[in-house]
């Protein structure tokens, strides 16, 4: 049956090795570098039915560096040119990366596509991609980094967008909390609190805050009990690796997800920054019954992400 199945809701897979590597900037701790040969050994280990790809693209971080080799003197008029033209280059290479994601998913079955979308974009642009990727590519939500890419989740620029995903019944999985990726030390950008608008005003859009929003937990509680369509992943927050704000205490844990709704919490582990097989291990030995641990491990992803289809009963 579909609570039986393992889905490990958060996971990053990259075309190589090398570019894995570059992601980790020396943080994993799973062995791995995020290819998609890995994790497929990783789920076969782990019994892990499915994988959702959480996959990004760092515009902010791309454009940014490619913005320090304009001169300090070059004309107004020919910088915006070339930082259109950058703008230009970023969300192809986003949108190239969002065919990456769904096509390793066409030939993996296992693996479940989510793609991006960046506020540079307009309009128009946003909710053609997520249609056109939905459609003829078979991605399942989106996911968006707020921290990595430096915006705020109430952003009137990402409304096209969250539209869209509402009107195709799309969820969408957010960078939420602090984040242990170097650089990305700006964690207001994804505390929880700054959902809240959204939420409002898209009720019928499922949003799940990645890592039970590690950093703010009181203020995902606080979601959590007002909101019906906010969910939560424990990605980065139960592996027992973290550098900080991990929850290492099971009692902790478990108090924790019953505040905020074993139905609103799916299991996920942020690979390859984070082993996902010790964290199953962890779930099962929690304070659960059989029937809130089959949630949590799978069911919850199934019902969230409308993965039916995929569970063979």
């Amino acid at each position: 049956m579909a609570g039986d199945f393992i889905i490990d809701a958060h996971v990053h897979t990259y075309p190589t090795a090398e570019i894995g590597r570059q992601a980790l900037q020396g943080a994993g701790k799973s062995g791995c570098w995020g290819t998609v040969a890995e994790i497929l050994s990783v789920m076969a280990r782990g019994k892990i039915s499915y994988a959702i790809q959480a996959n990004m693209t760092p515009t902010y971080d791309m454009k940014m560096a490619a913005l320090k080799d304009f001169p300090a003197d070059m004309p107004e008029e020919e910088r915006d040119r070339a930082e259109k033209e950058i703008d230009e280059k970023m969300i192809g290479r986003m949108k190239r990366r969002n065919v990456w994601t769904c096509t390793m998913a066409k030939q993996n079955p296992a693996l479940v596509p989510l793609i991006s979308v960046d506020i540079l974009q307009t309009p128009s642009d946003m909710e053609a991609e997520i249609e056109e990727k939905v459609k003829r590519y078979g991605a399942r939500g989106l996911k968006l980094h707020p921290v990595s890419n430096r915006f705020f989740p109430y952003d009137p620029k990402l409304r096209p967008a969250f539209t869209k995903a509402m009107e195709m019944g799309l969820p969408i999985l957010f960078h939420s909390g602090e984040a242990e990726t170097a650089g990305y030390t700006d964690a207001d950008f994804g505390r929880p609190s700054n959902f809240e608008q959204v939420l409002q005003s898209f009720p019928r859009l499922f949003i799940i805050l990645a890592h039970l929003g590690k950093g703010f937990l009181e203020e995902s509680v606080q979601l959590a009990q007002k909101y019906d369509n906010v969910f939560f992943d424990t990605s980065a927050i139960i592996s027992g690796t973290e550098l900080k704000g991990g929850l290492s205490s099971n009692v902790q844990a478990v108090e924790m997800i019953r505040k905020i709704g074993v139905q609103k919490v799916l299991f996920g582990s942020d690979w390859p920054w984070f082993d996902p097989l010790p964290a199953i291990e962890r779930i099962k030995s929690w304070d659960f019954s059989e029937g809130e641990k089959r949630r949590i491990l799978g069911q919850n992803a199934v019902e969230i992400f409308g993965l039916d289809d995929l569970v063979i009963s």
